[in-house]
C-alpha cells in the first residue's frame, strides 16, 4: 500500500449535501407551515442556504460558536420573512438536527470507491467540520460506518478545518505522520490547503474543474479516479 491511512472529507466529498439538505428542508417547510411565509419552496430553500453558508463560513474561520450557528440559522431565516418567534426557530433548528442526518444520498461512486480501498486493506478515516451527534449520524444512516476507523469531527479536535490542530489531532489518533498518510476531499481551502500546512500530500476531488491556486499531489474529477490513484 502506498499509504499507512487514508484521510477523506465528509460533507460533498462522500456524503451530497445539497440533495440531503434539500430533501430535510422540504419536510421543515411543510411541518411547520412556511408556506404562509415564504412565496414558494424555492425562496425559502434559497434564503436559509444563503444563511447557512454564511454562518459555516464564520463558524470555520472562529467567528461564530457552535451555538450560534446552530441557533441562528432558522432565526435568521423567520426573520428574512418578517417573522420574529424565537421558540419556532428553536424547534425548527432541533426538527432539523434530527432529520438532516438520517437522509442518504451519496455522491456518484461513493460506496464503489470504499468498498475497493477497503477491500485492499486501507486504514480510513474521516476529518469532518460539524458536530458529532449530526456527523455521526449521518455516517451511520449512509452505510458508511464500516469503512472508517475513526470520524474526527471538529468538535472533537476543539478546532476545525482548515487550522492543522486538526489534521495533526487526527494524525496523532492514527498513529501516523504527514509523509505516511493523504487527505482526499472536495474542499480546496479546508481540505487542500488545511492539509498542506502539515505537510499532508493531497487529492482534491474537483468534479467542476474549479481553478484554483493550490497544489495537490492529486487532482480527480469522479471519485472513481481514486482506484488508480490507490
Amino acid at each position: 500500500m502506498k499509504y499507512k491511512h487514508l484521510f477523506f472529507d465528509l460533507d460533498d466529498t462522500f456524503w451530497d449535501v445539497r440533495s440531503n439538505q434539500e430533501a430535510a428542508q422540504r419536510e421543515l417547510f411543510d411541518l411547520f407551515g412556511m408556506a404562509d411565509r415564504f412565496p414558494d419552496f424555492e425562496t425559502y430553500y434559497g434564503t436559509f442556504r444563503e444563511i447557512n453558508q454564511k454562518l459555516w463560513t464564520e463558524y470555520r474561520d472562529g467567528i461564530v460558536g457552535r451555538e450560534t450557528l446552530r441557533n441562528q440559522r432558522f432565526v435568521r431565516l423567520l426573520a428574512a420573512a418578517g417573522v420574529d418567534d424565537e421558540r419556532q426557530a428553536m424547534e425548527m433548528s432541533n426538527e432539523y438536527l434530527r432529520i438532516s442526518p438520517t437522509f442518504s444520498t451519496l455522491m456518484p461512486h461513493s460506496r464503489e470507491v470504499l468498498e475497493y480501498l477497503h477491500g485492499k486493506g486501507y486504514p480510513m478515516s474521516l476529518i469532518t467540520n460539524g458536530f458529532n451527534e449530526v456527523q455521526f449520524r449521518k455516517v451511520e444512516c449512509s452505510g458508511l460506518k464500516k469503512y472508517f476507523q475513526r470520524i474526527t469531527t471538529s468538535e472533537f479536535a476543539g478546532i476545525g478545518k482548515p487550522n492543522p490542530g486538526i489534521f495533526e489531532y487526527a494524525m496523532r489518533k492514527a498513529g501516523v505522520h504527514a509523509g505516511e498518510c493523504i487527505m482526499v476531499g472536495d474542499d480546496v481551502y479546508t481540505d487542500i490547503y488545511g492539509s498542506s500546512t502539515v505537510g499532508m500530500p493531497s487529492v482534491f476531488v474537483n468534479p467542476s474543474g474549479t481553478e484554483h491556486d493550490q497544489r495537490p499531489l492529486h487532482e480527480v474529477r469522479s471519485l472513481l479516479e481514486l482506484m488508480d490513484i490507490f
